[in-house]
């Protein structure tokens, strides 16, 4: 029977990273962060998820559309990804958990995913390098 349960817990858990992986912008958020040296704010992951949707720079992009990325990430996107045991959130700044860090997520393959933010020109040509 204790196979069972650990067996059910194991799925469950896979559930929930397969729920946070499902949505780009928290694909985008998980690999933001995995290319920072230091935990993100998530005012900072509002900026750059507001970026990533318009196409602006971050000086151009409208305080209301980085309110709203933010309102997303701290009520949608964190929970989830904090449920799956990838993020983990303290006193306003957010970080990789040590568990998503194990997980293949930033392989060549997942960086496919998703596409970096640069031309779609560029993005095939770096794709071509890498494999």
């Amino acid at each position: 029977m204790a196979k069972r349960d650990r067996s059910d817990h194991i799925l469950t858990d896979w559930d929930r990273v397969f729920d946070a992986l499902a949505d780009p912008s928290r694909r985008y958020v998980l690999e933001y962060l995995h290319d920072r040296t230091e935990p993100a704010s998530v005012w900072d992951l509002a900026v750059a998820l507001a970026v990533r949707t318009t196409d602006l720079p971050p000086d151009e992009v409208d305080v209301q559309i980085v309110e709203q990325a933010e309102m997303g990430i701290r009520h949608v996107h964190l929970p989830k990804l904090e449920a799956a045991n990838l993020v983990e959130s303290a006193g306003g700044t957010v970080a990789l958990t040590d568990h998503a860090q194990t997980l293949p997520l930033f392989t060549p393959a997942y960086r496919g995913v998703v596409p970096p933010a640069a031309g779609e020109d560029e993005y095939r040509e770096r794709t071509r390098e890498d494999a």
